[in-house]
């Protein structure tokens, strides 16, 4: 195949990878938005900056004067929305009572304010400050530095950072919304980041089909075993006290089990990828390097790596789920006095130590399967050629010092020749001068 064929394969394919995402929109939204009626912008919530701070004034809530509200006027200009260009006057309140207030609001905050209505009286008040445009300027430095570093490479994995984003939020979470199978659309989900991020970054390649096949095979497992644990660690769904308003959306028919099912799944998938990438690269590299290498080299090789990667990888597993639910462990642990029984029999608890011990097995039989593909896929058949590249780069070095010391034993014979012609014919003169 040449070179401009293969080109243009990986263009066409890399077009109908970035189409998949918006098909399975449509497919799971049935042509309606299952994000909610109103979408982004909410007709009771636009964005505003704030531009004077009028009034301020504090209200006793009780005799004693110990529990205060705290009332703050302002005015704000309109930022988003028909009434863009306005200027409105808003209130932030912050409550005595509340255990959490939000910092008031200064000249110059970008806010959000939220409109509401009483007795045919309308007013705004602060709803929240604007975070988004600081994440999204640090996710822009995150892509330049990507880039920058990694270059073509980093180009194209910001292109399938993109539509794996694209991939959950624009079909999983559309999918779970509205009620179509959550055990079925998180494989092909699964299923699409993997095919997708590895042809993107490697191309059509063996290395891209066998990291393909043992990310995969590391993902079923991962699949199977929360399926079996399900019966048997008896779980419903409700983790935590938003289960509660997710069941509670549209007519009530999620699925609160595949809903863990799909959180482990996606929740491992970059690592069972990242260790699979890992060792059919490694065995590339190693078929290249000597030759035509046997099924059980390369095999062998592979699982040796496998070692070293299998301890950084289920720590690196274990740390993200740890740290993402430190907070729930800390008050679950204040709550239940210490007591080591209850909170590891709890729900959330052991959903949290499911993924990780699920997560670490996808990684575990991922590294041998992947051994295993790649030594079929690398080993090209018959016994290795005497003189593989190694070896041939072996001779080359050893013949060319072999060359440059027979070089350097005829250059001191010549030299040692010109030295004795010199004496001879010094001898010569000094016998002609003594006769003279």
């Amino acid at each position: 195949m040449t070179g401009m064929k293969k080109k243009i394969i990986y263009a066409v394919s890399i077009i109908l990878l970035a189409v998949i995402p918006a098909l399975g929109y449509v497919l799971v939204s049935g042509g309606k938005n299952p994000f909610g009626p109103t979408g982004i912008e909410h007709e009771g919530y636009i964005r505003a900056k704030v531009i004077e701070i009028t009034a301020s004034e504090d209200i006793p809530l009780d005799d004693n004067g110990e529990f205060v509200d705290t009332v703050y006027q302002f005015k704000a200009l309109v930022k988003s929305g028909d009434r863009k260009g306005e200027t409105l006057t808003a209130y932030q309140t912050i409550s005595g009572y509340a255990p959490y207030n939000p910092r008031p609001v200064s000249v110059g905050d970008s806010i959000i304010i939220t409109q509401s209505v009483l007795n045919d009286d309308t007013s705004w008040s602060f709803a929240e400050y604007v975070r988004s445009d600081a994440i999204i300027v640090i996710a822009l430095l995150f892509g330049a530095a990507l880039v920058l570093f990694g270059r073509m490479k980093g180009l194209k994995t910001l292109f399938t950072l993109i539509l794996t984003v694209a991939a959950v939020f624009f079909v999983l979470v559309p999918a779970i919304l509205t009620g179509h199978n959550i055990y079925l659309f998180t494989i092909l989900t699964c299923l699409y980041i993997t095919v997708m991020t590895l042809v993107t970054v490697n191309g059509l390649s063996g290395m891209s089909l066998v990291a393909g096949l043992g990310c995969m095979g590391g993902v079923l497992l991962s699949a199977l075993i929360t399926l079996v644990a399900d019966i048997f660690l008896k779980l419903t769904g409700f983790t935590d006290e938003h289960a509660i308003y997710i069941k509670g959306i549209g007519d009530g028919n999620i699925d609160m089990k595949a809903l863990i099912f799909a959180m482990i799944l996606v929740g491992s998938i970059g690592a069972v990828m990242d260790v699979s990438v890992d060792i059919a690269a490694s065995l590339k590299e190693i078929s290249q390097k000597i030759g035509r290498p046997t099924f059980s080299e390369l095999y062998n090789s592979g699982i040796t790596i496998s070692r070293d990667v299998i301890g950084t990888m289920s720590n690196t597993l274990i740390l993200a789920y740890i740290g993402s639910s430190l907070c729930s462990v800390l008050l679950i642990i204040y709550n239940n006095s210490f007591s080591m029984l209850n909170l590891f029999n709890k729900e959330n608890i052991i959903t949290e130590i499911l993924q990780i011990l699920v997560g670490s097995f996808g990684i575990l039989l991922a590294l041998p399967l992947t051994s295993f593909i790649g030594g079929v896929i690398y080993t090209r058949g018959g016994k290795r050629e005497k003189h593989c590249k190694t070896g041939a780069l072996t001779a080359d070095v050893v013949g060319g010092e072999e060359e440059r010391k027979d070089e350097k034993e005829n250059k001191d014979d010549d030299e040692r020749d010109e030295f004795v012609e010199l004496l001879k014919s010094a001898e010569k003169s000094a016998a002609n001068e003594k006769n003279n």
